[in-house]
Formats: structure tokens, sequence, C-alpha cells
């Protein structure tokens, strides 16, 4: 058990930094780390991008679905990186805030747009085939953000540190 009995679940976009800073903070707890699309291909025996490809996005969401119940009935006291579209489907935002502290790690576009080079972009089946990322990442961020707004904390990406996430963290835990 980490230094935290409550799960721990980062959202927000592509590029945010959700896997990068979970990894941190996991360290920082002394608790699991757990990335939500890896236990998707773990289950799926495919890459989302296989699975975007041999299926289609209401698919893919519905694994998602079951791999965030899953995760969330096995684990109590876990880092959880989510994928980007994980709060915008059913009622798993809901989800995320009753079984623990939600963090919505905000980005501005232009900085993810740097961080999601040729090597990423392939990777992530919204942007593999994409002309101009900005303008997708844009859309994304006004469907998405109202969903993000609803986790229990915003941390600035850009701008704050770990370790004032850690601080944002531990007085969250504390609350009823």
């Amino acid at each position: 058990m980490g230094l935290l009995n409550k799960n721990i679940f980062l959202i927000g976009m592509p590029g945010s930094g959700k896997s990068t800073v979970g990894r941190q903070l996991a360290e920082k707890f002394q608790m699991p780390f757990v990335d939500l699309d890896y236990e998707i291909m773990s289950n799926a025996g495919m890459s989302i991008k296989e699975i975007f490809a041999a299926y289609d996005e209401d698919h893919f969401r519905q694994l998602e679905r079951e791999a965030l119940r899953a995760v969330i009935q096995k684990s109590a006291g876990a880092v959880i990186a989510t994928g980007g579209g994980t709060p915008c489907f059913f009622d798993n935002m809901e989800l995320i805030r009753k079984n623990g502290i939600s963090i919505f790690i905000d980005v501005p576009v232009t900085e993810l747009i740097s961080r999601i080079n040729a090597a990423e972009r392939d990777k992530r089946p919204k942007f593999s085939n994409n002309t101009d990322l900005a303008v997708t990442l844009n859309q994304l961020v006004r469907q998405r953000v109202p969903f993000y707004k609803k986790a229990h904390h915003r941390w600035d990406g850009n701008e704050q540190t770990i370790d004032e996430l850690e601080l944002i963290i531990k007085q969250l835990a504390t609350q009823p």
C-alpha cells in the first residue's frame, strides 16, 4: 500500500503528460502506476491503432470503459493515467470522481503540438492521418475540456511543478 489509500486519476488531452506525471507521482507516493491505454491493449491483444482499424471508435470506447471499471475494482491506491477521451464517454467521469482524486493536467495546444511529433502521431488514431494537427487538437479541446473541468483539481502542466502537484494531492486526500 502506498502513502495514499485513494486512487489518483490523471485526465487531460493526448500529449499532456498523464503517463509521465503518473509515473513520477507513483514513485513519490510509493503507489502502483496504471496506464489505462496499456490495460486496454493488454486485454485486447492489439494496439489502440489496431483496435480502431479492426473495429471502430465505439468498440474502443467500450473496451476502455471495461478496462476503467476493472482497474477501479482492483485498485485502491494507484496512480491511473487515463486516455484523453476516457472522461468524455458513458459515465466514466462520474466513476473517476467517485473512486479517487481526479486531476486535470492542463497544457496549452501549442505545447501539445510540439509534444505530439511524427512518431507519436502514428500511434494515436485521432492524429495519424491528420494533415492539420492544430485544427484537430483545438476541436478536441472544445469537446473535451467541459468533461475535464469536472475533475477535483486543474493542474497547469506547463507552469506548476510536480512537487506542487504532490502537495495539492495530499491536501485533496485529507478531504472527506
